[in-house]
């Protein structure tokens, strides 16, 4: 495979004979499967060859190469045949896929050690179980959960039976001070979950979770963020284009702007879950619940555009993928939100929110301003409550004009 990239036998001989060299041809192919360019694919292979010596003269194995070591290799580097340029960024890049391949083959490790990856306490490694066994709660929960807990573990010690309602309220109250409204009620929840869960399992007083004090912002009490039927028409056009990035953004913003869905759902959509014969799309987004929503034509003809000019991806039945190589699905929404925020740079849209979720609050209100009762609106928005729903409602001024009170001091 690496004829493909290189014709000089002396380089092909060089390549295959270093200790990177039972690897190289697989390697090559690999690059070749992810969709990098010729060029790319070439720096990236003697960035290949380059930390295999290197790792050589440092008495290591392919097995644990140090990438952070090569980097500072980098800055004095005086090989004879690095030819990949000794302080491009490609080299450093390069060395991190060849080891991503080799751990995918099952050679290398992964960058983190056991050690590292177990890192967090014993209590924290119980609770994190608990939370995926008995609370069904997503990974990203989990993640922010067990961080508040790693945090109040080490401000008031490793002994929860020694923590009294002071030093949680104190902890959670310095903590406050320093974030938004939005982390100190996340902060409240965490701690008050984990605190529960303590009291359970009787390793900390009764009672104890009562100490973290609610914070005070009322839920749905601010105005909905959303963009107005002249923007979202401006933010379609700013996609217009036949490269395959316009078309995919242009599905993606249709996608949220018609249906509501969230950038999660978006970047998890797969091919089966569109059935084109019934004009439905399958949904299984945050609820953790499947729901099927009709798919608007324009929708369905944005989504065929994209996928006639993606790029071809093998083992990927995601709809969307990157637009740079690797081509490969987005692991979160955080990617469709960018996607999003650049075409409303390219729209010249000023907006108090930016990203997919004022996309989200869009369509509710455009639903609900077209006449969509509330309760069906929360089936498209998948709501758990009809109070989630009614937030929207806030956003129709006509609507509400017309139900106010007359205000009688005000009249005289």
């Amino acid at each position: 495979m690496l004829d493909t990239y290189f014709e000089s036998p002396k380089m092909l001989a060089h390549l295959r004979a270093g200790p990177s060299g039972p690897y190289m041809d697989g390697f090559a192919a690999w690059l070749e499967r992810s969709g990098y360019d010729l060029s790319v694919a070439v720096r990236y292979l003697r960035a290949a060859a380059h930390i295999g010596h290197f790792t050589l003269e440092q008495g290591g194995t392919l097995a644990s190469m140090d990438l952070l070591a090569f980097s500072g290799h980098l800055r004095t580097c005086r090989c004879p045949r690095p030819k990949g340029g000794r302080r491009n960024h490609r080299t450093i890049y390069g060395a991190r896929r060849y080891r991503e391949y080799l751990v995918a083959i099952g050679v290398g490790q992964c960058g983190s050690t056991p050690e590292s990856q177990n890192a967090d306490p014993a209590i924290i490694v119980e609770y994190q179980r608990w939370l995926r066994k008995h609370r069904g709660a997503a990974e990203s929960t989990i993640r922010l959960y067990s961080r508040d807990a790693a945090d109040l573990l080490t401000a008031l010690g490793d002994d929860p039976g020694r923590w009294d309602a002071k030093g949680v309220r104190g902890h959670f109250l310095d903590r406050a001070s320093k974030c938004g409204a939005g982390t100190a009620e996340k902060l409240t929840t965490g701690l008050r979950s984990f605190l529960r869960y303590l009291s359970a399992r009787g390793q900390c007083q009764a009672d104890l979770d009562l100490a973290v004090p609610a914070f005070a912002s009322w839920r749905l009490a601010r105005l909905p963020r959303y963009l107005t039927a002249e923007q979202v028409d401006s933010l379609i056009a700013a996609c217009d284009g036949s490269s395959p990035g316009r078309r995919r953004d242009r599905a993606m913003i249709l996608l949220l702007a018609r249906l509501g869905l969230r950038a999660g759902d978006v970047a998890g959509l797969r091919t089966d879950d569109i059935e084109w014969e019934a004009g439905t799309l399958r949904v299984s987004g945050k609820g953790r619940y499947q729901v099927r929503l009709p798919l608007p034509q324009d929708v369905g003809d944005a989504i065929l555009d994209y996928l006639a000019c993606r790029t071809p991806t093998r083992e990927c039945d995601h709809i969307f993928v990157r637009n740079i190589a690797p081509y490969r699905p987005f692991k979160r929404g955080d990617g469709v939100s960018s996607a999003v925020k650049c075409a409303m740079k390219r729209a010249g849209i000023v907006s108090p929110a930016k990203g997919a979720h004022v996309l989200r609050h869009t369509a509710a209100t455009q639903m609900l301003r077209h006449g969509v009762p509330l309760d069906q609106i929360g089936l498209v928005l998948r709501h758990r409550g009809i109070d989630t729903t009614a937030y929207y409602a806030k956003a129709d001024v006509n609507l509400l004009k017309e139900i106010a009170q007359p205000w009688p001091e005000a009249l005289s």
